[in-house]
Order: structure tokens, then sequence, then C-alpha cells
């Protein structure tokens, strides 16, 4: 979009974002691509913080959905 407003991102909306929103992502690969648009919105944005605290709670959310999880076909 050409006339596209960019938002202007706060620490508490990346630390929501990390949080809430980054666990959702199918794969963990995807936060990588979030943290490059996020760093758009903010010049003070830490990429690495983000993509670290994303990826942690990714990796916990990931974690428990795995323990419901039974991809054993019965004969």
């Amino acid at each position: 979009m050409a006339n596209r407003s960019t938002p202007k991102f706060t620490r508490r909306d990346f630390e929501f974002i990390a949080d809430y929103i980054m666990p959702h992502m199918s794969w963990a690969t995807g936060i990588e691509q979030v943290a490059d648009e996020l760093k758009r919105t903010n010049p003070n944005f830490n990429r690495d913080k983000f993509v670290d605290r994303a990826t942690k709670v990714w990796e916990e959310h990931y974690e428990r959905g795995r323990d419901d999880f039974d991809d054993e076909i019965p004969y």
C-alpha cells in the first residue's frame, strides 16, 4: 500500500506481541520475519531481545500443545 502509515509501537506493544501473539505462529521461523517488520516501526526496537523473548514463549506454548498430540495410527 503506497500511503499506508506505519504505527508507532512502544516496548509495551512489542512485549504484548511477543508474549500473546507469537505463540500462535505455526512455526518459530516466522518470528524473524515479524521482527524485521517491527524494526521498521521504531528505530529503538531491540530485534534480538524480541526474537529471544518471542522464541522462548513460542517454544513453551508449542511444547504444551504437544502433550496431547498422539499421531499413532492403530492397525
